[in-house]
């Protein structure tokens, strides 16, 4: 583990840095009208690293890759809380309730944690990826990356609108079945179930692929992630 923080230092490095601008941020708002507003961030940040916590610790046990079951586990559980991450973006409704004042100053609050949550999901995928490159093709690899944005847009309807959490499938399993197997089997009825997932995973999609030819650029030796 000392080893894995220590190749992690500038990374580590850097997510402290926006970690303390975020909460500089949202102190500031709160010192400085005494009103909760954005409290919320806190909680949604946390639950947008799990992600990349789950895939960062596959990563420093590798001998967990050898385990069909732990691993399948552990993906299952990076998968059904990786909306989370991308979640935040979608908090920018919030400001609805903005005081006129600090409208300006909320957008950017919301939007800085929006992007550091964005982060946490795009390179826990980095790190699967990685994890997977010698046992699936890259054009393989990048199916399954498409297939689980648009699970994820799929995912931020049922939190943003259903109200659903990640924890629900074993606290309210059934209701959430339902609920879905509703949209499936009556997708022109809730199209915009649909076209909402649709957009939303097409716009993650476009959003991980430019940060990863970006990262590409930057490290062209690790092209495959």
């Amino acid at each position: 583990m000392k080893n894995f923080i220590l190749n992690k230092y500038t990374t580590l490095k850097y997510l402290f840095a926006a970690l303390i601008l975020c909460f500089f941020l949202l102190v500031f708002r709160i010192k400085s009208t005494h009103d909760y507003f954005g409290l919320f961030l806190v909680w949604n940040l946390f639950l947008a690293f799990v992600p990349l916590g789950i895939a960062w610790y596959v990563e420093a046990q590798t001998q967990i890759l050898k385990n069909k079951l732990k691993i399948a586990t552990l993906l299952a559980i990076w998968l059904l809380f990786l909306p989370n991450a991308p979640y935040v973006i979608t908090d920018l409704v919030h400001l609805s309730y903005s005081p006129p004042n600090w409208f300006w100053y909320d957008v950017i609050t919301i939007s800085v944690f929006a992007l550091l949550s964005l982060y946490f999901g795009f390179q826990s995928i980095r790190v699967w990826r990685k994890l997977f490159a010698t046992q699936i093709t890259a054009k393989g690899l990048n199916l399954a990356t498409i297939a689980v944005l648009l699970l994820c847009g799929f995912g931020i309807y049922l939190g943003r609108f259903i109200r659903f959490n990640s924890w629900d499938l074993v606290t309210n399993p059934f209701d959430l079945a339902y609920t879905i197997l509703q949209y499936l089997i009556n997708p022109i009825q809730h199209r915009w179930v649909w076209i909402f997932t649709l957009s939303f995973g097409l716009l993650l999609n476009a959003g991980y692929f430019s940060f990863q030819f970006w990262l590409t650029q930057k490290q062209p030796h690790d092209a495959t992630c």
